[in-house]
């Protein structure tokens, strides 16, 4: 800038890191007070005509430049301005802030149409860049040779070392470096990133700004040392796999054989970064698409598995070509409730491809294996646990919620609808009674209501109530042991039912139960009294209040909670 003809006559003060700022924008400023006016980046012209109060108003104003994060200050020299220039040189060169001032009467609004003008030119020049290089990685994406070649890219164009770090497999490098090295430098990038999110200060010497794009990515760099590391996560779907992160690059790290294009501008960096990881992002996409494809082919087979159609020796092998681990591991059906909005079974297994992607992320984080297909408009996943000779019920949990947490914002919801958990087998042939608790669970939850973790080893007595049910003996059984409350409380408005659901809950606690229920002992003391009158005397008795106990969840099974 201080090439440009404007500034032939101009003088200043500027340390070479002061001299790397880069001008975002020209203003000229004459108010005293800068506040909330600036947002940094921004060359000031000024006469100083706001600062005949006192000597100490230029003073004043530059720090308030260097606190805003401005990238210099010109000034023309008068009579309100000469006397402090001594002052202004000394808080410049202390802050590494450039300082420009003019002996002679200048134009302001020529320096700041031929700055705006070149600003502009340059903001052109690297949108045209911008959009070449996003073309270079769709042509390189084309070739079929993965990734590496766009981290080259990438490294070349923007002068740092390049490091993609996925949240599943080996982590890649341009320039190669160990994959040892390559996680102390993922370490040491992780310990920075949490450092300025949690300490960014804003003082005198050293201003820290930060710099946001639209995929939400924001980290700080310092406009003295324009070298920081500066990382991106790679998104699809709204989910995050991977992080791309720029490093300083070390002297043994430059590639003779390829030029490095520089650039002062961090905001091309950061778009360069940008664009790289969007075509990552389609790379990845891509190749999961195509594996849930071929994973659409094999539906029939995962159906005929539930179907318990397939052998042992078949499930094996079948299962054994993807990790001969998931042989020994025990497996669980995870059955999603049919949605009214579900109803074109290809459209939902449309949906269910892309929804697939992110959820076998989420499990494989977990060490689990994911298989899905859709049976009768339901979702159903069949989930091995590996790593475990009993199932890990508070992981797979754990899954299932990030899986409704990521599709919050989708307007189509597969896995927000009530769902069951079978029971885990380690016999891989009987995945089909898997799948027959998974929905009795379903069933189950739509006469109870919804269970806070739907596992089918969760339901207890319930399952019994539901055998009870369907063989119609449930009614019977109610009748038999609680039939006179339930008619005394009828006929006469009374509470029986509640008393002795809260006393056998209690462990035959009076002091509790009589808290419980909000009245006094002689209350309670007459209503036990009661019960007994109509129950018989031997109500209490294990084997009996076992069956009361049971008589009484059947009864809320059958007509809700009791209140």
């Amino acid at each position: 800038m201080l090439k440009r003809p404007v500034f032939r006559k101009a003088e200043y003060v500027a340390s070479d890191c002061a001299l790397e700022r880069y001008v975002r924008w020209v203003h000229i400023m004459e108010v005293p007070e800068i506040g909330d006016l600036l947002s940094g980046g921004e060359l000031i012209l000024t006469t100083g005509i706001g600062w005949s109060e006192g000597n100490q108003r230029g003073l004043s104003f530059l720090h308030q430049l260097i606190a805003c994060g401005a990238a210099g200050l010109c000034i023309e020299l008068g009579e309100h301005t000469r006397p402090q220039l001594e002052g202004l040189k000394q808080i410049a060169a202390e802050a590494d802030f450039p300082l420009i001032w003019f002996h002679d009467q200048v134009r302001y609004i020529d320096i700041t149409q031929d700055l705006h003008f070149a600003l502009i030119r340059s903001h052109q020049r690297r949108v045209a860049e911008l959009d070449q290089l996003t073309t270079s990685f769709h042509q390189l994406l084309l070739n079929g040779d993965g990734v590496q070649p766009l981290l080259r890219l990438l490294s070349r164009n923007t002068g740092y070392a390049v490091a993609l770090y996925p949240l599943e497999g080996e982590a890649a490098a341009v320039p190669y470096v160990p994959s040892e090295q390559l996680e102390i430098r993922r370490q040491q990038w992780f310990k920075q990133r949490v450092y300025t999110e949690n300490n960014i200060q804003h003082n005198g010497e050293s201003v820290a700004r930060t710099i946001t794009v639209q995929s939400g990515v924001s980290d700080t760099l310092h406009p003295h040392n324009k070298m920081s590391v500066i990382s991106m996560p790679v998104q699809a779907l709204e989910y995050t796999f991977a992080d791309l992160v720029l490093f300083p690059p070390q002297p043994k790290d430059m590639d003779l054989k390829h030029p490095v294009q520089t650039h002062t501008s961090e905001a091309y960096v950061i778009q360069a970064l940008e664009r790289c990881a969007a075509a990552i992002a389609q790379d990845w996409m891509r190749m999961k698409y195509m594996e849930e494809k071929r994973r659409y082919k094999e539906d029939m087979w995962v159906i005929d598995w539930l179907n318990g159609i397939h052998s042992t020796k078949d499930i094996q092998e079948y299962l054994a070509a993807a990790d001969p681990r998931f042989c020994k591991g025990q497996a669980v059906v995870i059955l999603f409730d049919s949605h009214p909005a579900h109803n074109d079974s290809l459209r939902l297994q449309k949906i269910l491809i892309q929804r697939n992607i992110v959820a076998r992320s989420i499990f494989a984080r977990e060490g689990f294996a994911l298989y899905s297909t859709v049976l009768n408009l339901q979702i159903i996943l069949i989930v091995i646990d590996p790593q475990s000779a009993t199932l890990r019920k508070h992981k797979l949990w754990h899954c299932i919620q990030q899986l409704r947490q990521h599709e919050q914002e989708q307007t189509h919801q597969l896995f927000s609808s009530l769902l069951g958990i079978g029971q885990s087998c380690s016999d891989l042939s009987r995945l089909r009674e898997s799948l027959e608790s998974a929905k009795e669970t379903l069933r189950i939850q739509k006469d109870i209501g919804a269970m806070q973790q739907p596992f089918y080893s969760n339901l207890h007595c319930y399952r019994i109530i539901s055998s009870m049910k369907h063989s119609g003996n449930l009614n019977d059984f109610i009748t038999e042991y609680l039939g006179p409350l339930i008619r005394y409380d009828s006929e006469k408005g009374g509470q029986l039912l509640l008393t002795l659901k809260q006393y056998l809950t209690l462990c035959c606690s009076k002091q509790e139960t009589a808290s419980a229920l909000f009245i006094v002992r002689q209350t309670l003391y007459h209503r036990l009294d009661k019960i007994e009158a109509l129950l018989g005397t031997d109500y209490l008795l294990p084997e009996k209040r076992v069956a009361m106990e049971l008589a009484l969840y059947a009864y809320e099974y059958m007509h809700g909670p009791l209140l």
